[in-house]
């Protein structure tokens, strides 16, 4: 998630409240962000990139250049959100929320390289749900004990992860059967769960913001509202029992300057255009980076290119974490991992179907084992509403044992999966080789 909803009583802005727009103020406020810096690498990759460098520097060069345009993207949104309202605030943060994910599936699938879409999507899922909330756990721990937080909205978002689950489970075992291995059965199958999975998204919604929104509702603090901090989303709501861990604070009823609806928008557009070319120019540096460096492809789709949507999250949720936020911080990780599960993973499968490629459902068994395991070992960990340091340094060394994995993972049959089908002169030139090589052992059985 990038987007911040403004939460209250019935999740609306004051009426009496009208921002201040003053795009030099806000400038001045960015440029104090250290992730504004890594802006100076978005010139340098377009000019490498167009020159036709190695890939060894523009790869690098793409994914740091990603980064300020994603926080940049997710602080347009905000802003524009303060304007426009709580409504068009969720159609903005479904569009514009996951929009790195988006646009980096549409390049990778465009490509064929729809193993690396899949692992992307799922090293994502399992980064916000083990690494981003251990982060937060381990930092609110270290300055508090014991902290508790609302169980009630964290169970929610883990049982919709459990239904994202179920969703590849059966279409991944399904082809593991000689019936479904090649039939275009499963690609149907995949596209109709993508369907009841984006509906689950809307009900989900519709149930949090609308018919249940009673369940939801803030405990009533300062000016009746509470501030989403970056990477909040409609998904996970500050606690309504007990005391809130947003207490008044003088310093966050200031929002300080804002954007006008025009400069935010030309931000948003112009950053999500620079976002689709970098995307462009970093999946193709891909496969000639992994060959050149020698890094399996499996550890760079599924842990390198998640860091390129979620690392202003990961920002955001530890600084938000740091101010024993800890409601807040968990919207920011399982919030996007429940929005990338309902919402991106059905976009790309239909963005493969118009696009002509194969993709599908079906992930690789090890993968989907992984998440499986991941979200339980989460829930154990989240449903009791407490969070120490030793939960989140139990969550983190589980992501890094994922990590580890994929670094070490024999990727040939990755590499494989996912491309577009062989042309006839490939196979003709398989089939020649083959013959080659027997032609070889009857001779040697000849002269034996």
């Amino acid at each position: 998630m990038t987007a911040r909803m403004l939460a209250g009583d019935d999740f609306a802005q004051s009426e009496d409240e009208t921002p201040r727009f003053d795009t030099v103020g806000v400038l001045k406020g960015w440029c104090l962000n250290p992730i504004a810096y890594l802006l100076v690498c978005v010139p340098a990759a377009i000019a490498l990139s167009f020159q036709e460098v190695e890939p060894v520097w523009t790869f690098p060069l793409n994914f740091c250049a990603i980064i300020p345009l994603a926080w940049l993207i997710s602080e347009a949104t905000e802003h524009l959100e303060t304007i426009t309202g709580p409504t068009i605030g969720v159609l903005l943060n479904s569009t514009f929320g996951n929009v790195v994910e988006i646009i980096l599936s549409v390049q990778a699938i465009r490509a064929g390289l729809v193993k690396v879409v899949q692992s992307s999507l799922l090293g994502a899922m399992v980064m916000n749900l083990l690494f981003v909330t251990g982060c937060c756990f381990f930092i609110t721990g270290l300055k508090k004990s014991q902290t508790n937080y609302n169980t009630h909205n964290v169970s929610y978002n883990l049982s919709l992860l459990s239904v994202a689950c179920l969703a590849l489970i059966v279409p991944t075992e399904l082809a593991s059967t000689d019936e479904w291995s090649s039939s275009s059965e499963l690609f149907s199958m995949s596209r109709f769960v993508a369907v009841l999975l984006a509906a689950m998204y809307v009900l989900w919604l519709v149930f949090n913001l609308s018919t249940h929104a009673h369940l939801f509702q803030t405990e009533v603090v300062s000016k009746q509202k509470v501030h989403l901090q970056q990477g909040a989303s409609p998904i996970l709501h500050t606690p309504h029992e007990g005391r809130s861990d947003s207490e008044d604070d003088p310093e966050e009823e200031d929002e300080g300057p804002r954007l006008s609806c025009g400069v935010a928008t030309a931000l948003l557009l112009v950053c999500t255009v620079l976002v689709s070319f970098h995307c462009d120019w970093l999946v193709e540096s891909i496969e000639p980076v992994t060959k050149s460096l020698k890094i399996k492809e499996a550890f760079v789709a599924t842990v390198l290119l998640p860091m390129v949507g979620n690392f202003s999250e990961i920002i955001a949720a530890v600084s938000i974490a740091s101010k024993g936020k800890l409601d807040l911080a968990m919207g920011v990780a399982i919030g996007s991992a429940t929005q990338i599960a309902l919402l991106v993973v059905p976009i790309a499968v239909w963005i493969g179907y118009f696009m002509g490629q194969p993709f599908d459902l079906d992930f690789e068994v090890f993968q989907v084992r992984l998440l499986v395991v991941c979200l339980l070992m989460a829930s154990f960990c989240l449903l009791d509403g407490t969070a120490n340091w030793l939960k989140g340094a139990m969550m983190m060394i589980a992501y890094v044992i994922v990590a580890t994995a994929f670094y070490w993972l024999h990727d040939r049959e990755f590499q494989s999966a996912g491309r577009a089908p062989a042309s006839a002169d490939e196979l003709a030139s398989v089939i020649k080789s083959l013959q080659a090589q027997l032609a070889q052992v009857k001779d040697v059985l000849h002269l034996k």
